[in-house]
């Protein structure tokens, strides 16, 4: 992208400003600052500048949730049907990776956290034991997707690579990295981290989807005949992902999405 080209959009979203300093910059610091105009989507700024003009909602109603009792009376049922959409390669798995351990007074990535009391545990590792546990019941491997972000991405693959993905089969697990957005101001106006760059901040949890299919592993699930994903965060290791019994009670109720 050109600086014109860069203008021209900039305009299309009145964030001009951000080019306010681009004489003041080198040669290489022009480049990012273009580049990162062209790969930043700008249209996000336009629910903060039209927040007052809300969108029409729908009608919000509860939802009907499978008891116990009810579980328990169809839990064969239910688990067999998980295990032959898992043993089939339908069931796929997306850890949501990308946040530090900050709050855990760790400068690295949250999952690299060592929750071990008399031996060294870590909290990606307590995860991969849990999904191992119906790669061994089903005798095949669950493709596995963590979603990192621009500040761990390094340091996560590394450490995967350092523990051997904890007796994972690293050619079914891969990595993407989750989309930045622009971070705004409340009348609707993008700040600068710095004269050569937009600050930014990741786009949630709830983008995991669009980063996805940008990463183009969405298209690679696809191809190899997944059909159902499991989504979950890196917070929780007492989860169990891709749960036969869950996975076979979401297929049978024909259910488009569920939460356990």
């Amino acid at each position: 992208m050109n600086f014109e080209n860069a203008k021209n959009k900039l305009k299309e979203y009145a964030q001009e400003h951000i080019l306010d300093y681009y004489d003041e910059l080198n040669d290489s610091q022009k480049e990012a600052l273009l580049k990162q105009i062209d790969e930043t989507d700008f249209s996000v700024t336009s629910k903060v500048i039209n927040g007052k003009a809300e969108d029409k909602r729908g009608v919000i109603t509860p939802i009907k949730a499978m008891t116990l009792t009810e579980i328990n009376a169809s839990k064969e049922h239910f688990k067999s049907l998980g295990l032959e959409a898992i043993r089939a390669g339908k069931v796929s798995a997306v850890l949501l990776a990308g946040g530090m351990g900050t709050r855990l007074g760790s400068d690295k990535p949250k999952g690299m956290y060592n929750i071990g009391e008399t031996k060294d545990v870590y909290i990606f590792e307590m995860l991969i034991r849990n999904l191992m546990d119906v790669v061994n019941e089903t005798g095949a491997w669950v493709p596995l997707y963590v979603m990192t972000s621009e500040k761990n991405n390094d340091d996560t693959i590394n450490f995967f690579k350092e523990m051997n993905y904890f007796g994972y089969n690293p050619d079914f697990v891969d990595f993407f990295i989750q989309e930045m957005a622009p971070a705004a101001s409340f009348d609707g106006k993008i700040y600068l981290e710095g004269k050569d760059r937009v600050s930014t901040s990741p786009n949630g949890n709830g983008g995991w989807f669009i980063s996805f299919v940008k990463s183009g592993l969405c298209k690679k699930a696809k191809e190899i005949g997944v059909e159902y994903i499991n989504i979950f965060a890196v917070d929780n290791v007492c989860q169990r992902m891709a749960d036969p019994c869950f996975v076979g009670a979401m297929i049978d109720g024909g259910y488009r999405s569920a939460a356990k």
